[in-house]
């Protein structure tokens, strides 16, 4: 018998129809389920769907949950998510319930693992049986199906827990076996879970993993036996002690239930990251699996698997890293300092960070504290220096922006990726495609990644950017106006599902130009609209005065020389601003010819040569629109300001109309990086 199945068979339930008769035809029992926090329940979606008549699933419909010890309670179905076969239900009064400990890892396999259920092994009118096995627990990451090899999977399993053997920690639910090998099963991993946090501060995920964390720190603080003491006794089993040891972890995790919950995955990873830039002497790209609340990005600056890397800290500094972290994480509730939840979290990390051996870990978690974000040791900032934000971001906090990569066509289909971008020039691969999609396709292709990547992206008060490095034949594309999110009928308005382009900053970049690498010209042209001002000059000379049919239209050379040499008396940047298209024909010839110049930032419209003859009232309005700026990032912001005032044509503002359609090129040579590495054509 482990060591583990006492603990666990009183957290496993069995779920069956609910009392009221709805379901008096199906029966007894359904399947499995566990108690992750009092009053929650754990289990599959397809173990609740089989209620009699249910054409779906319904959220608020009765079922039974027995316990080990057969106590009936009644509960509903509270929750079911979208894409993954789970299911939380609602137990009213079960705050007595003995809850398994979840796990705070984002990578938790290979792992050898513990498997746990209900099942009728006596025929479909037998009683049910308590079982469990072991096994050998693989994949599960990046949204794909965790497999467990070498483990009797039965039926009535579905909705149990899959438990980590030498972690004492749910990693997985139990989803069935595979077909004709009842000893290779399939599993979700619970960090599908973590899909409900898409709500912010309202989330059902954060409510429920609050009262998990509370739950264990209460039972922890009482005399008798309980998962962090386990948890102890497994570290001393397997050899595997950690300075974060399971009293730190629990008596922080309690905390975190406490205090304001992150805005978002971005905010986790932002302080994450910044915990590990203060450790390590660069920032450390890993498997996050979105972190949704203070204590799973805790979970990612160390990692207890024995036989694997360390976590980023490593070893040795996992507790400086967590106790840095928990500072960070104090230093944001600016809004909430003073409510007791912050007050506790202050004194835990206070006591923490004396505690420390580590002398500039312990000085800079006490300087946040304080109020003060930067470390006081000098050699402490000689020995780690903090990564070069780049030159857009100097003197300001370091954010992920996102990038989107869209590929020429090959063979009548564009391939893509989505991508983080750091301040570094590094990139972090969210979704990709290598075959690609057709042209018509490419919004509905990139919308799940561009959503991924934006929850990462955004952080705190900061809303990431945008920008698309695209070939020249999809500058006229609409890509401000798509959408990370579709609307729903039934919803109420979202924020995220309004075009990315009137909520973000949006701009391009250009595929071609990086055939040329980065020139002394382009560098210059950096610094230039870096420091500002900016002056709008024409791309095309003539088009002001005579619009796209001048007489004797300047050439392409002539462009060069004049877009090469700044205005007389003009110091800082030109700008080149043009009213029609650049993806074809003479304005993408020319803008080819600004590139050279050097020039960083170019407006024009998504509009043809033809029909319109408001050139003239286009330039005198981008020209002042360039003048009010003081630089090209101020621009990307004013930009965003126009769409959202013309966005409406029957009731925008009139004053704004010049500027609808309005495109902005901004591609400074900061991140050399760009793009990676080529994506692949589709074989024939």
């Amino acid at each position: 018998m482990s060591s583990l199945e006492d603990p666990v068979s009183r957290g496993v339930v069995r779920i069956g129809p609910g009392g009221s008769g709805y379901d008096r035809g199906s029966a007894g029992f359904w399947g499995s389920g566990f108690f992750v926090a009092p009053e929650w329940v754990v289990t599959c979606a397809h173990v609740v769907d089989k209620r009699v008549g249910a054409m779906e699933r319904e959220p608020g419909g009765p079922v039974t949950v027995t316990t080990y010890d057969d106590d009936r309670l009644e509960g509903e179905i509270a929750r079911v998510l979208t894409g993954h076969d789970l299911a939380l239900v609602r137990v009213p009064g079960a705050g007595f319930a003995d809850c398994l400990w979840l796990s705070d890892r984002s990578a938790a396999t290979p792992a050898e693992v513990e498997l746990y259920g209900w099942a009728q092994t006596s025929g479909a009118y037998g009683g049910e049986e308590f079982l469990s096995t072991t096994a050998m627990a693989t994949g599960g990451r990046r949204r794909n199906p965790m497999w467990l090899q070498n483990g009797l999977v039965l039926h009535g399993c579905s909705g149990g827990p899959v438990i980590d053997a030498r972690h004492g920690s749910v990693i997985g639910v139990i989803k069935g076996k595979g077909q004709g090998d009842a000893t290779i099963g399939r599993a979700e991993s619970v960090t599908a879970l973590r899909t409900l946090g898409d709500q912010g501060a309202d989330s059902l995920w954060t409510e429920v993993l609050a009262a998990h964390d509370r739950h264990h720190l209460r039972r922890f603080e009482g005399s008798g036996d309980c998962w962090p003491r386990l948890h102890t006794r497994l570290a001393a089993a397997y050899g595997q002690p950690h300075s974060f040891t399971s009293q730190s972890r629990t008596q922080l995790y309690g905390l975190f239930a406490d205090v304001e919950p992150p805005s978002g995955p971005g905010q986790v990873l932002h302080l994450v990251n910044g915990a590990s830039r203060r450790l390590l002497r660069s920032p450390q790209r890993m498997e996050s699996n979105d972190p949704r609340t203070w204590r799973e990005g805790s979970g990612l600056l160390y990692d207890p698997r024995e036989g694997t890397e360390a976590g980023l800290a490593g070893r040795d500094l996992e507790q400086e890293a967590v106790v840095l972290y928990a500072a960070m994480v104090y230093a944001t509730l600016r809004a909430s300092r003073d409510t007791p939840g912050a007050g506790r979290l202050r004194d835990w990390v206070e006591k923490a960070a004396n505690a420390l051996e580590t002398e500039v870990i312990r000085e800079e978690s006490l300087a946040l504290l304080a109020g003060d974000p930067e470390p006081k040791d000098e050699r402490y900032a000689e020995r780690h220096p903090a990564p070069n934000p780049g030159p857009d971001r100097a003197g300001g906090p370091v954010h992920d922006d996102v990038l989107v990569v869209i590929e020429p066509e090959v063979y009548g289909t564009h391939p893509w990726r989505v991508q983080l971008l750091d301040s570094d020039g590094g990139t972090t691969t969210v979704r990709y495609d290598e075959e690609g999609v057709p042209r018509s396709g490419l919004e509905a292709a990139v919308r799940q990644g561009l959503s991924e990547a934006l929850a990462r992206a955004d952080a705190g008060q900061y809303v990431a950017a945008v920008d698309f490095l695209l070939p020249r034949a999809l500058f006229d594309e609409p890509v401000d106006e798509w959408r990370s999110r579709l609307p729903r009928a039934d919803d109420p308005p979202s924020v995220h599902t309004l075009p990315i382009g009137r909520r973000r900053v949006v701009a391009l970049r250009d595929q071609l130009r990086r055939r040329d690498g980065v020139t002394p010209e382009w560098n210059r042209g950096r610094r230039a609209t870096d420091r500002g001002p900016l002056v709008a000059v024409p791309l095309c000379l003539d088009v002001p005065d005579a619009g796209h049919s001048a007489a004797a239209p300047e050439g392409e050379e002539a462009a060069y020389a004049r877009l090469s040499v700044s205005t007389a008396g003009v110091t800082g940047a030109t700008l080149p601003v043009y009213c029609a298209s650049t993806a074809t024909g003479r304005g993408s010839r020319v803008l080819t010819r600004a590139f050279h110049a050097g020039h960083v930032a170019v407006l024009f419209r998504r509009t043809g040569e033809d029909g319109h003859d408001d050139c003239a009232e286009f330039y005198r309005e981008a020209a002042r629109l360039v003048h009010d700026v003081p630089t090209g990032d101020a621009l990307r912001e004013r930009v965003r300001v126009l769409r959202n005032r013309g966005a409406d044509p029957d009731q925008g503002d009139r004053e704004t109309a010049w500027a609808r359609h309005l495109v902005l090129i901004y591609d400074p040579p900061h991140r050399p990086a760009l793009p990676d590495e080529p994506l692949r054509a589709p074989r024939s």
